[in-house]
């Protein structure tokens, strides 16, 4: 359930949220804030729920019980792991989502051009985006999702199996979009990842929130066991 809450402070607030499937209980009474204009890291190892998490917080899930409530309807940019291009060039991917949304001519290529100031990838308009490498994949993902404007970006291992290239880039644009007054709500198992980036934590194991903490907080006096293991390498799952 989604619902509509008033809160100058949050962006959201994720309430009592437990997701059952069959008879598998994956996500365990999960509660916690989002604030704004900052850059929320979401971790756990492999298998504790962190996908899960962010789909919920998507709207792409329905959870079994809880509410994920938002300060204001937000428009969301979603940026799963494994991205998904029509059998089109990047320009048309790029632009898909406005087009159907009825903009103008002029405010498409007011926002193309707005993209390229971003990260200049014009050199690519005309190829399939389908044969691009996976950086260049998962870099246009990211810019497609951004030529939305939205207030909220989800974005589920961004830079996973990328070369340290590509990773300067999407961070680098992820840095500026959080100046820019973007929240980012992030899924990383990157350590070092999340030191560069990250405002505060969430972090996850076996469905449960085992702690919520500013990062600095995270890495130098962790709270709980499971966070100490993790970051000393000692919990995979």
């Amino acid at each position: 359930m989604t619902s509509f809450e008033f809160d100058r402070n949050n962006v959201l607030t994720v309430k009592n949220l437990n997701l059952n499937i069959g008879n598998k209980s994956l996500l365990k009474n999960l509660s916690f804030e989002i604030l704004k204009k900052k850059i929320t890291v979401i971790m756990g190892p492999n298998g504790s729920g962190k996908s899960l998490c962010l789909k919920l917080i998507a709207g792409l899930l329905k959870p079994t019980s809880g509410s994920v409530i938002f300060n204001y309807k937000p428009l969301i940019g979603y940026v799963p792991q494994n991205v998904v291009f029509l059998r089109r060039n990047v320009y048309q991917n790029l632009t898909y989502s406005l087009k159907i949304n009825s903009l103008s001519k002029n405010i498409i290529q007011r926002r193309v051009l707005e993209i390229i100031d971003i990260c200049n990838i014009s050199h690519l308009f005309e190829i399939s985006a389908r044969k691009l490498s996976v950086g260049q994949q998962q870099l246009i993902a990211i810019l497609r999702a951004l030529i939305m404007k939205p207030k909220l970006l989800l974005l589920d291992e961004p830079c996973s199996n990328l070369d340290p290239y590509f990773t300067k880039i999407i961070e680098d644009i992820l840095k500026q979009a959080k100046k820019d007054g973007m929240k980012i709500i992030l899924v990383t198992h990157d350590l070092n990842q999340a030191k560069r980036l990250s405002d505060d934590i969430v972090f996850i194991h076996k469905g449960n929130i085992c702690e919520h903490t500013q990062k600095k907080e995270f890495f130098i006096k962790p709270l709980s066991q499971q966070a100490k293991d993790y970051i000393k390498g000692r919990l995979i799952k």
